[in-house]
C-alpha cells in the first residue's frame, strides 16, 4: 500500500502538477498589476489635468482626446467593456502609436495583461480606420476649387499658382517583414525595410489622399502611376488644375514639376539652395524658388505627422497588414485634429510659411530627386505642362524684377 501511495505521489508530481500549473498560468491569468486600476488612475490624471503630460503621453491635447473619444463612441461604435472604459481603450491605442512602446510595457503601466492590451489596440484601430475613411475622403470639384481659391490672399503665390490644388510626394515608413527572398523588395535605398507611402495634402496641411502599401524599393513615380491606374478613389486634378510635385516626377498634365538641375546652367531647385541670400539668377530659378516654397507644405505635413506618431519612425512592432492600417489611421487622426481646428503644438511648429524648411531626416525620407522621368516631355501632356510652367516662370520673373526696381 505504501508503495502504491509513493508511486501515485510521484505520478502526480511528475505529470499532473506541470499540467495544473500550465492550466492556471494560461486559463486563470493573474493581473499584471495587483492594484488593478491604479495605473489607469494615474495616467487618467495626467491626461485630463496636466496638458504637458497629456501631449507627451497621447500626442494630443486633452480637448482633442475628449472629442476623439466622443466621436469614436457615438459615430464609430466603440464601446466599453466590463473593466475598461472607452477613454482608457483609446489612451492605450494612442500611447502605443505615439510612444511605440511594447504592449507588455503598456500592460504593466495600465495594470492589464498583454493579451488585453493587444485586443484593445486592434479594437480601437478598427474604429480609427473607419474615422480615417471619412476624414480622408476624395475631394469634390467644389472642394478642389476652394483649395485653389485659398491661395488668392497670398501674394507670394497668387496669381501665379492659381491652378494649385495640392502638393504630392512619397515618404517611407519602416515595416517588419519575414526574412526571405520576398523581403528584399521592401528594402529601400537606405538598406532598411519600409513601405513607400504616397501622400497628397492641401495648403492647410490636411491630407487629401494616401496610397499605402507599396514596397520600399519602389520609386515614387512608379507608386504614383500605380495609384492612378489601380485605385478608383485616386483624386485626379480637374481640368486646368494641378498638384505640385518634385523633380522625381514627370512634368505632365495635372502635375507641375520644377525645372530640373541642368549641368551647364546649374539651375537650383531645392528650397535650401536659396537660403544663402543669393537671389535667383533667371526665370527658371525664380520659378523653382517659389515652386519649392509652396510645395514644402507636403514636407511639413509629413513632418508633423511623423513627429507626432513614433510608430511611423522607429522599429516597427506590427506585421505589414497592421502597419498599413496604423499608417492610414494616424493620417486620419492628423486630419481629425486639423479639421476641427484644435490647438496643437506639433502643428504650430510646422505651420509656418513655405519659406521655412525642415531637415529631410526628420520630415520626409523620399526617393532621390534625380530620377528618370516616366513621361517623355515631347508628349502632348508634357508639352502642355511645359507651356504652363514657362508662362508662370516668366510671369514671376517679370513681376519680381519690376518690384525690385521700384524699391
Amino acid at each position: 500500500m505504501e508503495l502504491m501511495l509513493l508511486e501515485e505521489e510521484e505520478f502526480l508530481q511528475r505529470y499532473m502538477h506541470p499540467i495544473l500549473e500550465y492550466y492556471k498560468t494560461n486559463f486563470f491569468k493573474q493581473p499584471m498589476n495587483k492594484d488593478w486600476g491604479n495605473g489607469w488612475k494615474l495616467i487618467r490624471g495626467q491626461i485630463y489635468h496636466n496638458e504637458v503630460s497629456c501631449r507627451t503621453l497621447i500626442r494630443m491635447s486633452s480637448e482633442a482626446f475628449i472629442r476623439l473619444c466622443e466621436v469614436l463612441q457615438t459615430k464609430y461604435g466603440l464601446q466599453e467593456s466590463n473593466n475598461i472604459k472607452v477613454d482608457e481603450s483609446v489612451a492605450i491605442f494612442l500611447i502605443l502609436c505615439g510612444q511605440n512602446d511594447t504592449q507588455r510595457d503598456i500592460g504593466l503601466r495600465f495594470g492589464h495583461a498583454q493579451e488585453t492590451i493587444c485586443r484593445k489596440f486592434h479594437y480601437v484601430l478598427g474604429a480609427v480606420v473607419q474615422l480615417a475613411v471619412d476624414y480622408l475622403r476624395p475631394r469634390t470639384t467644389r472642394e478642389f476649387e476652394a483649395i485653389s481659391n485659398s491661395l488668392h490672399g497670398d501674394k507670394r503665390y497668387s496669381p501665379y499658382f492659381n491652378g494649385f490644388v495640392g502638393a504630392l510626394d512619397g515618404t517611407h515608413v519602416p515595416v517588419m517583414v519575414t526574412p526571405g527572398r520576398d523581403a528584399l523588395r521592401f528594402v529601400n535605398r537606405k538598406g532598411t525595410a519600409s513601405l513607400n507611402v504616397l501622400g497628397i495634402c492641401d495648403h492647410d496641411m490636411l491630407f487629401t489622399y494616401c496610397f499605402v502599401g507599396m514596397a520600399g524599393s519602389t520609386h515614387d513615380s512608379r507608386v504614383l502611376d500605380t495609384a492612378m491606374r489601380e485605385d478608383p478613389m485616386f483624386p485626379h486634378p480637374p481640368e486646368g488644375k494641378y498638384y505640385l510635385v518634385d523633380s522625381g516626377y514627370a512634368n505632365r498634365r495635372g502635375y507641375l514639376a520644377p525645372y530640373r538641375k541642368e549641368r551647364i546652367e546649374g539651375t537650383r531647385y531645392h528650397l535650401q539652395d536659396f537660403f544663402n541670400n543669393e537671389p535667383p539668377k533667371n526665370s527658371k530659378e525664380m520659378f523653382n524658388r517659389w515652386h519649392a516654397s509652396l510645395r514644402s507644405v507636403i514636407e511639413r505635413t509629413f513632418g508633423v505627422w511623423k513627429q507626432k506618431w513614433r510608430v511611423l519612425n522607429e522599429f516597427p512592432r506590427y506585421d505589414i497588414s497592421t502597419q498599413r492600417k496604423v499608417i492610414f489611421a494616424t493620417m486620419g487622426l492628423h486630419n481629425f485634429i486639423r479639421w476641427n481646428k484644435i490647438k496643437d503644438i506639433d502643428f504650430e511648429e510646422f505651420d509656418v510659411g513655405g519659406d521655412t524648411t525642415h531637415s529631410h531626416s526628420n520630415v520626409n525620407n523620399h526617393s532621390d530627386d534625380e530620377s528618370d522621368e516616366q513621361v517623355n516631355q515631347n508628349t502632348s501632356a508634357g508639352v502642355y505642362m511645359k507651356i504652363v510652367r514657362d508662362h508662370i516662370a516668366e510671369q514671376i520673373w517679370t513681376d519680381k524684377r519690376h518690384a525690385s526696381r521700384r524699391l
